[in-house]
């Protein structure tokens, strides 16, 4: 009996590494993806109403701009209602 609960242990053991690693890469990609998309995808989606949203996402769509750049760029061109929406 303790020899088994001893191969269980050791495969439990080999496993939750693998686990841990992937549910890691997992948080890492869902914190970029969300950083990287709060004021871009506003953008994106105002682009269609809204004449400074068009230019805005005209400049950064192809781009992989962080939000403190997207704010930059807003606040070079003067669109300061877009500024604050952001």
């Amino acid at each position: 009996m303790a020899k088994s609960l001893l191969k269980k242990a050791k495969k439990g053991a080999k496993k939750s590494p693998k686990k841990a690693v992937k549910i890691e890469e997992k948080v890492v990609e869902k914190v970029e993806s969300s950083t990287k998309s709060s004021a871009r995808s506003h953008i994106e989606s105002i682009s269609t109403l809204r004449r400074d949203g068009a230019v805005i996402w005209g400049m950064i769509k192809d781009g992989n701009q962080s939000t403190d750049e997207i704010k930059a760029i807003c606040k070079e061109k003067g669109f300061d209602d877009l500024l604050g929406e952001i």
